[in-house]
């Protein structure tokens, strides 16, 4: 099964595996209408809290890195943030897929500019891993690195440092345009940014015309941000209590997950349903295209988005 994508809602410019901007015609619909307070718990690329109508959007996020870009996004003007990207392309001598094919950096369909942009990618890895301030320049570099990284995505190890290696991609018209339009509606949106694990999130700030979004890391699902243990069932089970206790407070929460992915169970979450009152709503998700490198070409996964309301 294909779904024809829905093109008029706002596209982030960062990419997350398992972002839910393919399926915001599904999601969307079963959101309470006459939100005061809508927390994007675990926004990421933020898909989901820029499409909702609401009062106050509050995206919140445990990864340090991603909030401090999104931060940087609003309080610089576009053409800031262009001009500077622009400088660094020049700089370090990336390719410009906007003037010119692929096939004139020596690239094609499969390896893109990766082989052309590899070296100069390093060194810009380098300079952003040892740059001394986290200051609007350095979250300029972060973007960078993403649009010329692997898979438009973001990445640190242990030691602080972004580890990604080079992508397929450049700082084409696409992307540029993504970016445009998301900074654009970040700074007209009446949003907040939180960076908090979400057990330390501030919920008392809200009424019983709130909702508490979470798309979490899948407990059964490999991607980058579930990587070395990220997401543990402990995490798991924290995050359904802290759901039971808003339920208990009459907070309004939409939990995004899976309950089957490539022949796994969810058992914890399906046992945790299967002893509440909570209503589930399968949704379609294609997970065909989050990874082009997967073997499977037909991954079974069942989708589904809880609320208590």
């Amino acid at each position: 099964m294909h779904r024809t994508q829905i093109k008029n809602y706002i596209s982030s410019p960062l990419n997350y595996i398992g972002g839910k901007a393919r399926i915001l015609d599904q999601l969307l619909p079963l959101f309470p209408q006459n939100t005061d307070i809508f927390v994007d718990l675990f926004c990421g690329g933020c898909n989901v809290g820029m499409n909702v109508k609401a009062d106050l959007i509050i995206y919140n996020d445990s990864f340090k890195p991603l909030i401090g870009l999104l931060k940087t996004f609003r309080r610089l003007k576009v053409e800031t943030v262009l001009s500077r990207l622009e400088n660094i392309v020049d700089d370090f001598g990336f390719s410009k897929t906007r003037e010119h094919s692929f096939a004139y950096y020596g690239g094609g369909a499969n390896l893109g500019v990766s082989k052309y942009n590899r070296e100069k990618y390093l060194k810009l890895r380098e300079k952003f891993n040892n740059y001394p301030k986290k200051n609007n320049e350095y979250y300029i570099l972060l973007y960078a690195l993403i649009v010329f990284g692997f898979n438009n995505q973001m990445r640190f190890n242990e030691d602080g440092n972004f580890n990604l290696p080079v992508g397929k991609r450049d700082f084409n018209k696409v992307i540029e345009a993504k970016l445009i339009k998301f900074i654009h509606a970040l700074k007209t949106q009446n949003c907040m940014f939180s960076c908090k694990d979400f057990r330390r999130f501030k919920y008392d700030i809200l009424t019983p015309n709130s909702l508490v979004y979470c798309d979490p890391p899948y407990l059964i699902t490999r991607a980058t941000y579930n990587e070395n243990e990220g997401w543990t069932e402990n995490d798991e089970r924290d995050l359904y209590n802290k759901l039971d206790l808003l339920s208990k407070n009459k907070i309004k929460f939409a939990l995004s997950n899976v309950l089957r992915h490539e022949g796994k169970e969810n058992t914890m979450l399906i046992q945790w349903i299967q002893q509440r009152d909570y209503n589930v709503h399968k949704l379609f998700m294609d997970y065909h295209y989050s990874n082009y490198q997967k073997k499977i070409k037909h991954a079974d996964s069942d989708e589904v988005l809880i609320t208590n309301y």
